[in-house]
């Protein structure tokens, strides 16, 4: 069987009590093999008709003995928790939206697993909510290294861009890697354009977007840099990854900026390209 297929049938209800099963066998006949524990329940007890062994005994050479289903809930907790962190399924995205919002991504076989964990309790203990709260934050924190990654990719490109660029001008002058150095100096890049009287600074704020359409993320502090530094300011935008470059200046993103009113102040805003 395929590592893909191994992933769909191993969240399923009948391989969590396949294995839980087998792990109670194990508990009263220590001197069975996992194979011949299997083979007993399969032939003995009708209450195992349905199981999944063959997935059960997958689950059992994945699973940490620690994993006993004593506790049955606790124990399908315990293991769904070491199949996500095995497979990483698609569905691990919806964690920080909240529990209905993963439902709808799960299968009816993975969703009754779920339930039979005591995950979708109408009024969940603090366990159940500490359990949703760390796959969240798990999540958030990938997606942040993904952002992270995809930002300094972005910023990679701009430098090759402007070197590329100020050798094109005949400017000497190589651009300047600022976020790697100070990430608060309101610009990504420093480079530089011509004039008749010498060179001038280019600051370059880097965004990139791999969204369907394209769309950037825009803080208030960005805005205030651009406003700052007036002509000087550029956004380079690239999608990601077929790297097309978008250059908006600073006068050229006003138009999306929303007005402050009341007593309300934006904070960032999407901006589609």
């Amino acid at each position: 069987m395929s590592p893909s297929n191994n992933f769909i049938h191993e969240f399923r209800m009948s391989a969590f009590v396949a294995v839980s099963g087998i792990r109670r066998y194990l508990r009263d006949h220590p001197d069975s093999s996992v194979q011949e524990s299997a083979e007993s329940l399969r032939r003995l007890d009708a209450d195992y008709a349905a199981a999944d062994f063959e997935g059960g005994i997958r689950l059992h050479a994945r699973f940490p003995e620690a994993i006993d289903f004593v506790d049955p809930r606790d124990g399908i907790r315990q293991g769904l928790t070491v199949l996500i962190e095995a497979y990483k399924p698609w569905w691990c995205r919806f964690f920080p939206y909240g529990r209905q919002r993963l439902a709808t991504a799960l299968s009816q076989d993975e969703l009754q697993t779920f339930k039979s964990a005591g995950l979708f309790e109408d009024q969940p203990s603090s366990t159940i909510v500490e359990w949703w709260d760390a796959h969240a934050a798990q999540m958030r924190s990938v997606t942040d290294e993904k952002l992270n990654a995809q930002g300094r990719w972005a910023e990679v490109l701009s430098l090759d861009y402007e070197r590329t660029r100020l050798a094109s001008l005949g400017i000497d002058n190589g651009p300047r890697w600022v976020a790697i150095d100070d990430n608060a100096a309101g610009y990504d890049i420093q480079s530089y354009d011509p004039t008749e009287y010498g060179i001038k600074n280019r600051l370059v704020e880097v965004k990139s977007t791999q969204r369907t359409p394209s769309r950037i993320i825009l803080t208030r502090g960005e805005w205030n840099a651009a406003l700052k530094f007036g002509e000087a300011y550029f956004f380079y935008i690239w999608k990601l990854p077929s790297e097309e470059l978008i250059v908006k200046s600073g006068s050229e993103m006003a138009d999306h900026i929303p007005a402050d009113c009341g007593n309300g102040r934006w904070t960032e805003l999407e901006i589609e390209i």
